[in-house]
């Protein structure tokens, strides 16, 4: 039995698209989102449950977006800005992480600035990456994952229609702990039926 390959999962990460919903704007990363980017990721508030360390200087947000950059030219693992609309501020990202073209499967991730939670905005940019995955990669399985006691994210992957899999208990080691990890997931034919 041979396996698939997805070539759809690579070939549309070469030229990132902007995707918009009513209320974002989700967009490719510039070095001119540093400031922005640090001033929610160095508030140990937002990076409490995330798996990279708080931003503790500038320098760490350039690295990022470096980084980040010279993966949009290599058609990395595609990442978005969030910016919102209201006031045009960049205020997060939203991405995908651990693409496997053979299952047609990806991971998904977020944070968004504290100034901008409670407003329904970060279900709002999981379900554009949702509706992405599926539409333009091809994706069949669309994964998230959060450390157990992040009730706020667990609460952001509901509301953008995926399903609670189980606890992946004491699963990874993050920040000086072994943590346990939510899983969830939705799949093409529950996002097509909804």
């Amino acid at each position: 039995m041979t396996r698939r390959t997805f070539t759809r999962v690579g070939g549309k990460l070469e030229d990132l698209p902007t995707l918009e919903t009513d209320r974002l704007i989700l967009r490719k990363m510039t070095p001119g989102d540093a400031d922005a980017m640090f001033a929610y990721a160095s508030d140990p508030e937002v990076t409490r449950y995330v798996v990279w360390d708080t931003h503790r200087s500038i320098e760490d947000s350039r690295a990022f977006l470096d980084l980040t950059v010279r993966g949009y030219e290599s058609g990395a693992d595609p990442t978005w800005g969030i910016v919102y609309k209201g006031d045009h501020r960049f205020i997060g990202t939203c991405g995908f992480a651990s693409l496997e073209p053979e299952h047609a499967c990806a991971e998904i991730g977020y944070v968004i600035s504290k100034e901008y939670r409670g407003r329904g905005l970060a279900p709002e940019a999981v379900r554009a990456m949702i509706s992405f995955g599926f539409r333009e990669m091809g994706l069949n399985r669309i994964e998230a994952r959060c450390i157990a006691e992040n009730t706020a994210s667990a609460r952001v992957m509901r509301k953008a229609g995926m399903t609670h899999e189980g606890t992946l208990r004491q699963r990874e080691f993050i920040k000086g702990a072994y943590r346990g990890m939510q899983i969830y997931s939705i799949l093409k034919g529950e996002h097509r039926s909804r």
